[in-house]
């Protein structure tokens, strides 16, 4: 047998219950593989292996009966041995940022298990879930999956409580959900749902539902979706149940919304929304060339310009606007671990622009609302201090979610940043931008950023929702100064969610941005032909 590393050595020699590897090993398993001694802490109860370039389990992982709690988050794993099910021990499991594809059906095994997270992977479908009963914590989101998986809506998951599944391509949701007693948080955000079951409103004990980013039909439901408001979701939702068994229908027929007089609160679109897509202009356009580095820390960025805002329309909208953004990074960008969105004046941006990533204390940079220029690492460091304190401050176990996002650079040799044509720092996602491109009240264009280290969909996804709300704003005008806006679009009372819509409808111009690799390829340009392609909106191609 080959020798031990120093530290599981040590975990043999004084039979430790707990061993941790992170990314100081990384090399040693990149060079030889996992040391196979780890196998042989049969004794273990606490296993972590996170961070690192690990791809392969061999079935002598099962030989780890005693395993409580085994964290593997952030290797390269694509595959999980079916001796995993001789795991009946553990109640804890992190799979997360991984590269799986499939879960063996031997998960079903692990009937002591509490929490199973398997966030960002690549899985189209997980395995029947229904005997584990002591499940409370399911966290399948970001991954491909097009359903819930089988067996989760069991009469006998009595504590399963938190169902997070947002960011996939599920287009159902059960009915037979009211099942679950005990259910408190269910996170359908950013999937392809159209309809929901008037059921889910039997689920008495639900105190958080994410439904946003979804493609709901029923326009009323929608907007109560995108609120997160609770309450009138549920409510909504049980109307409807009691209509729809008065007249024996499983979903009740919608009358055709009665058009209302201009002076209403709402008023009834009479002509959709416009967007016009200018095409990249060949000789001047704005090009943001991304350096291959930039890849292990983030490598996704997709980019485009507002034109022709005007945000002086009444005394909220510029505020509404930020409002917008700030909702964004909460619900789409899931508190900025998923993607982070960025505002620029284009006025004040001094293209090309490179994406690139550098030592945190070489990237200089003024954050936004500061006025002195400061090192990303210093920057860094002061935001976790701030982290500390408000846990400390709320006597809490963790950071906040707020803070949670500063986690994706821990440890990282190299952060991401977008520099300008002078070579200065305009933005560090996902913490801050330059506090000298940021807009205001008088900003008539805006370079718009989305970044992500999750995938380009989630960028495009992010892009597509914020220029659909601005679109919605009524900010945008005609190249001529005419065309949507003014005070009848754009809410003179300055209220967001009382917004009246003009008969002519509203108009957003974008212009397209190249975001090319170091040799010039195109690696992507937006928006391009495929997006923008919703039924509520209609759109112009240059």
């Amino acid at each position: 047998m080959a020798s031990s590393w120093p530290a599981v050595a040590v975990a043999k020699s004084e039979k430790r219950r707990e061993l941790k590897l992170g990314k100081e090993v990384s090399k040693q398993i990149e060079e030889g593989g996992l040391d196979t001694n780890v196998y042989q802490l049969v004794n273990l109860n606490f296993l972590e292996i996170s961070n690192t370039c690990l791809s392969v389990l061999t079935d002598e992982l099962g030989n780890l009966r005693n395993l409580t709690n085994l964290a593997l988050q952030g290797n390269k794993l694509e595959t999980l041995p079916v001796e995993m099910g001789n795991l009946v021990k553990l109640k804890y499991l992190d799979l997360s940022h991984n590269c799986l594809k499939s879960l063996p059906a031997e998960i079903g095994k692990l009937v002591e298990l509490q929490t199973l997270n398997v966030l960002m992977n690549q899985l189209s479908e997980v395995p029947d879930i229904s005997s584990l009963k002591a499940l409370h914590i399911l966290n399948l989101s970001h991954n491909k999956l097009t359903s819930l998986p089988e067996g989760i809506t069991d009469e006998s998951l009595v504590h399963l409580s938190e169902i997070v599944v947002n960011n996939n391509v599920i287009s159902a949701v059960p009915a037979e959900l009211s099942n679950l007693p005990h259910l408190n948080v269910l996170n359908l955000a950013d999937n392809q749902i159209a309809d929901l079951p008037y059921e889910l409103s039997e689920c008495t004990k639900l105190k958080e539902l994410k439904l946003s980013g979804n493609k709901i039909k029923d326009r009323k439901l929608t907007k109560f979706a995108e609120q997160n408001n609770l309450k009138q979701v549920m409510q909504y939702l049980a109307v409807a149940l009691e209509k729809a068994a008065a007249s024996g229908d499983k979903k009740d027929k919608k009358a055709k919304p009665k058009k209302k007089k201009k002076g209403d609160k709402d008023v009834e679109e009479v002509a959709k929304n416009t967007l016009t897509v200018l095409r990249f202009p060949a000789n001047d356009g704005l090009v943001v060339k991304v350096e291959s580095k930039v890849a292990a820390v983030r490598q996704y960025i997709v980019c485009c310009v507002l034109h022709n805002l005007d945000f002086n329309q009444s005394n909220n909208m510029f505020k509404n606007f930020i409002t917008k953004q700030t909702r964004l990074h909460e619900e789409v960008c899931q508190k900025r671990q998923a993607a982070t969105i960025a505002t620029h004046d284009l006025d004040l941006v001094k293209g090309p622009l490179v994406y690139t990533s550098r030592p945190p204390a070489e990237i200089m940079i003024t954050p936004l609302f500061k006025s002195k220029e400061t090192s990303a690492a210093d920057y860094y460091k002061s935001m976790q201090q701030e982290a500390e304190a408000q846990r400390k401050e709320k006597k809490r176990s963790t950071v906040s979610g707020v803070h949670k996002y500063l986690e994706l650079l821990k440890d990282k040799e190299e952060f991401p940043c977008l520099l300008d044509a002078q070579g200065h720092a305009i933005s560090f996602p996902p913490l801050t931008n330059s506090d000298k491109t940021k807009i205001s009240k008088d900003t008539r264009h805006i370079l718009v950023e989305v970044t992500s280290s999750v995938s380009l969909d989630m960028c495009k996804k992010v892009m597509e929702e914020l220029v659909l709300r601005t679109l919605e704003m009524g900010v945008g005008r005609e190249s001529s100064g005419g065309g949507a806006g003014g005070e009848e679009a754009g809410g003179a009372a300055g209220e967001e969610d009382e917004v009246v819509f003009s008969s002519e409808g509203r108009h957003l111009i974008l212009q397209q941005v190249k975001v090319e690799d170091e040799e010039g390829g195109l690696k992507v340009i937006y928006p391009s032909r495929a997006d923008l392609n919703g039924d509520s909106y209609h759109v112009e191609r240059e």
